[in-house]
């Protein structure tokens, strides 16, 4: 659908309303642009060369310092591997922890490349339904869980729903993989995948498994709380408790190399510690509340269905119930918004038909186009 608007863009007919991608719309705070500038004044000697392939050593102990305050976790240093982004860092444990034959449950909707990222390895997702309003559904996620389960993937605040699962539902979970555990040879790992963790619309704390699950690995990057997707710097993160802990460290490290990441860019690593101890380090996030409940809004009034927006830059409605077919109705309607020059995501991609997901990250032009059209197609 990204492609598909770059298309529709060459022949500067009409303007383009793009919802398709989560590229963020905002530009790096300040505090990033001083600590790049200090860091090329003043370089530190080998600062662009190799280095180990976790990542710098300061780095590393920095994130763990940081990560320990957030969480109340006694994270070492070693615990830390920086990635290229939460993508490379998925990929790099899917590496490191997946056999083939071996399962993924994830919770629907999820983010499509998923599905990608365990096929590399030949692992199968096991897709199981969200409950109301995308809350987990603990009884299905239990019926998933079988013999060959390895993972449970989970995405909150969640791509593409923005729905954030609280610690009721976390503390349910946790036990319910306790259980699950009894009698394995290696316990069930959790994978949060927390991209969004830090664009939180009340300013409230994302739970984790974290402090609820010793077998818990946390993926992260700043592509979106620091606007930089294009420079591609996160890191995973293991629990101090998780079984084979210096094992998974050694490997991540390992398929970090093999994989051809080699390392996660040194100048962004270097960067990571100045602006994230800077006050002034994070985006705007009302920017994207504003754009995304002025959408909710328009959507509702059109009878479509959403949970109240809290996290991130998408929506992710339900269609109004005259415009549902047998096959979910998205992709129809996502071709007739193609008409109107708006690009939005059909849910089939999602693994929820159904639903369309909308990309907030975009500017005040694009969203107003965007209600334009789906009144005029949807009203």
């Amino acid at each position: 659908m990204f492609e598909l608007a770059a298309q529709l863009r060459l022949d500067r007919a009409a303007p383009v309303f793009d919802l398709s991608l989560g590229n963020p719309s905002l530009e790096p705070p300040a505090a990033w642009r001083r600590a790049v500038l200090e860091l090329l004044t003043d370089e530190p000697p080998g600062m662009h060369r190799y280095m180990t392939n976790a990542g710098f050593g300061e780095v590393r102990a920095f994130v763990a310092a940081h990560e320990a305050k957030r969480y109340g976790v006694p994270f070492e240093p070693s615990d830390v591997t920086m990635s290229v982004g939460a993508a490379g860092a998925l990929n790099v444990l899917a590496q490191a922890m997946l056999d083939p034959g071996d399962e993924v449950v994830v919770p629907a909707p999820y983010f499509s490349e998923y599905e990608h990222y365990c096929a590399t390895v030949g692992a199968r997702l096991v897709v199981v339904p969200s409950g109301p309003g995308f809350a987990l559904d603990l009884a299905a996620i239990d019926r998933a869980i079988g013999p060959r389960t390895r993972w449970l993937l989970l995405n909150s605040p969640n791509n593409p729903t923005g729905v954030i699962y609280d610690a009721a539902q976390l503390d349910a979970l946790a036990r319910l993989l306790a259980r699950a555990n009894g009698g394995r040879g290696r316990a069930i790992a959790v994978i949060e995948d927390a991209p969004y963790r830090d664009l939180v619309y009340d300013g409230s704390v994302v739970p984790s498994m974290l402090t609820r699950y010793p077998d818990t690995v946390l993926v992260t990057s700043h592509s979106k709380d620091l606007g930089l997707a294009g420079e591609r710097i996160g890191y995973l993160l293991i629990s101090p408790r998780l079984a084979d802990r210096e094992g998974l460290t050694r490997a991540a490290a390992y398929c970090t190399r093999v994989l051809g990441f080699v390392n996660a860019p040194a100048l962004m690593q270097r960067m990571l510690p100045k602006v994230l101890a800077d006050p002034e380090g994070r985006v705007d996030v009302s920017v994207y509340a504003n754009k995304c409940r002025r959408m909710a809004g328009a959507l509702t009034e059109l009878g479509f269905e959403l949970p109240v927006p809290r996290a991130g830059f998408f929506l992710f409605p339900a269609l109004p119930e005259r415009m549902r077919t047998e096959g979910g109705g998205d992709v129809e309607l996502t071709e007739r918004l193609v008409a109107e020059r708006t690009i939005v995501v059909p849910g089939i991609a999602f693994g929820a038909p159904g639903h369309l997901r909308l990309s907030l990250a975009t500017d005040d032009a694009t969203v107003d186009g965007a209600i334009a059209a789906f009144c005029r197609v949807c009203g």
